[in-house]
């Protein structure tokens, strides 16, 4: 049949049995869009477009009581549901001669036509476009679910004695393709107030006939399920379209709110969608899809802060007590240019993120009601950089598998086509994520009028402990030249006293009463005095035995500092203790330290390390 034969039956049809579609639109046909929506005059406005009955409706309540196909009702408990929709569409496929949906099946594209979805991607030319990508792995899973469902459904069949030689692995990815390029939700058909269904089938004179089912005892997720509306799957996706659907008692309709021009196409708007979700379920990608996102996976927590969570987000935790890596999966948006990082990350990613860092720092488990209000205005803020170089390495490693399997190939057909557009946007918006998190660790890099929180290098904290401070520092810097033979710090850096310099530098400000102590510093360790021959803190947990054997070794530096300092120098101040330095400088460096490009002169940077500063007394 020709396609505009086919397109003319289908409204013909769809006319016949009560559906309603306007009069300025046509169903035509091309290669490039398929059947879709022509304006064949100017449409308005607010215009309703296109109505369908449910008595159009295909969906897996029509199998339960079609009389013609009792195999799916007697097999009800058997079958998962949506399997059902698949089988049932089959089965109309295979006997369309005398299908209630012929004329629909007719338009539908045909099981030899080149399907994009990533279900179809067989050829491995086509599939290393989809190396290291979510789609991929998100196709082999539902893959395997499929191929479990054909082939139960197909042993069934063959119980119930039907000859399956027709009902293959093709023809069941087309009916799975139908349903997720063509499908509305189930809620379309949803009762007002009532536990009965409405379900039609034909009656032996040919007539359609209404079908009352008791729905009250169903499961829940059997009540979510696909319907697909003849007719009203007709017009392609717009992010730009402005359309309105109603559900109305009995009928699906279909609102335009957009001047359409004559000789237009009229467009559909199936949402705010990312490309995984419309080349998983359409088989197309949108370029700079501004929906568009990458998915974030949380590794698994420590046991320890799993216990405590168990007792208050149940919701990330299997029925078995395990952590639910499905669960704890987030998507990242992509960003535009004006977007501040922390208002559009998800909040329940930033609300773990912060129970992991508070538990790393060993701070008591405390409920956090509004995530990115206390990332944003609260004390969660101080942690901004942690979380944001948290989610940075988890994206790196993902966007440099992307960009290093991308094939450097001709695109030969459609699916690689679709492919590398969805590729591509998924590159870009790592990159945008990973670039806005950077920038916002970086922006801690230039020193506020206002004391607060600040990222330092060694330098620049020397040089904000001078403002306050310059005979402490000159002190300081005597006692670091007499051992390591220069007070030039990018001498001592090159020669590998960064970190050792950096404690003593944080415990020395400590004892000047400077900073602003992070939480994890026990307050004993900010004030106490302690003897030289202790051995264990008040709060032991606070520092483990390898971190005080370290504490140790630098107390020897402070020893020879103080052999050769003047009486009054802090190298002499009788708080130093290996506990002391492990407490404040060696904490605060493990917490709140790390590696990152700094600028240099001339627009150059250099990997340096740097140091937290939560704010100045």
């Amino acid at each position: 049949m020709a396609a505009s034969d086919a397109g003319n039956a289908l409204g013909t049809w769809h006319k016949q049995h009560g559906g309603y579609l306007h009069p300025s639109i046509s169903i035509a046909y091309t290669i490039e869009a398929g059947y879709h929506w022509h304006a064949t005059s100017p449409i308005p406005p607010n215009t309703t477009i296109s109505v369908a009955p449910h008595t159009l409706t295909l969906s897996y309540l029509n199998a339960l009581v079609d009389p013609a196909f009792p195999v799916f009702r007697h097999n009800r408990e058997a079958f998962k549901v949506e399997a059902i929709g698949f089988f049932y569409l089959m089965s109309q496929y295979v006997h369309r001669s005398f299908s209630f949906w012929k004329a629909y099946i007719d338009a539908l594209p045909q099981p030899n036509v080149e399907f994009c979805t990533p279900l179809w991607f067989d050829n491995p030319e086509d599939i290393v476009w989809l190396e290291d990508t979510d789609v991929l792995h998100t196709m082999l899973g539902r893959r395997e679910v499929y191929e479990e469902y054909y082939a139960s459904g197909v042993r069934m069949l063959k119980q119930a004695g039907v000859d399956t030689e027709l009902y293959t692995w093709d023809l069941f990815r087309w009916a799975v393709t139908i349903f997720t390029s063509r499908s509305f939700s189930s809620r379309a058909l949803t009762p007002q107030e009532s536990k009965y269904w409405t379900t039609h089938k034909t009656n032996p004179d040919g007539q359609r006939q209404t079908v009352l089912l008791d729905m009250s005892h169903t499961p829940a997720e059997d009540l979510d399920f696909p319907v697909l509306f003849p007719v009203q799957d007709i017009g392609n996706h717009r992010n730009e379209a402005r359309v309105d659907w109603s559900y109305d008692p009995g009928r699906f309709g279909i609102t335009i709110n957009d001047d359409i021009a004559v000789g237009e196409e009229v467009f559909n708007n199936y949402g705010p969608k990312t490309n995984d979700e419309l080349f998983l379920g359409y088989g197309f990608c949108i370029p700079d899809n501004p929906y568009d996102g990458v998915l974030l996976t949380l590794k698994p927590p420590p046991a320890a802060l799993q216990k405590e969570m168990q007792l208050t987000h149940p919701g990330y935790f299997t029925m078995a007590g395990n952590w639910s890596s499905e669960r704890t999966t987030f998507r990242l948006r992509n960003l535009k240019p004006s977007d501040d990082v922390f208002r559009v990350l998800p909040a329940p990613l930033l609300e773990l993120l912060l129970y992991i860092v508070l538990h790393e720092r060993g701070l008591p488990f405390v409920f956090i009601q509004d995530a990115r209000d206390n990332v944003l205005r609260g004390a969660g803020r101080r942690y901004t950089p942690h979380i944001a170089r948290m989610i940075v390495l988890s994206l790196a490693p993902k966007l440099h598998k992307l960009q290093s399997t991308t094939p450097e190939k001709e695109l030969r057909n459609q699916k690689q086509r679709q492919a590398a557009i969805y590729r591509h946007g998924q590159i870009a918006t790592l990159e945008a994520n990973i670039s806005a998190l950077k920038y916002l660790t970086r922006s801690l890099l230039s020193p506020p009028t206002q004391a607060g929180p600040r990222l330092v290098t060694l330098e620049g904290l020397l040089e904000i402990w001078c403002a306050r401070n310059e005979a402490r520092v000159n002190d300081f810097l005597q006692g670091i030249e007499s051992i390591t033979g220069t007070s030039d710090i990018g001498a001592c850096r090159d020669a590998g006293w960064e970190d050792d310099i950096l404690v003593l530098a944080l415990c020395s400000i400590a004892l000047d009463g400077l900073v602003v102590m992070p939480e994890y510093i026990s307050r004993n360790h900010r004030t106490a005095e302690h003897n030289q021959e202790t051995t264990e803190l008040p709060n032991t947990a606070v520092v483990d035995g390898e971190a005080l054997a370290r504490a140790r070794e630098a107390m020897q530096l402070v020893e020879r500092c103080a052999a050769g300092s003047d009486v009054g120098s802090l190298w002499r101040d009788r708080r130093w203790c290996a506990e002391f330095v492990a407490g404040i400088g060696g904490k605060w460096v493990e917490f709140d330290s790390f590696m990152m490009m700094v600028p240099r002169d001339q627009g150059e940077e250099e990997a340096r390390l740097v140091v937290y500063l939560h704010g100045l007394l």
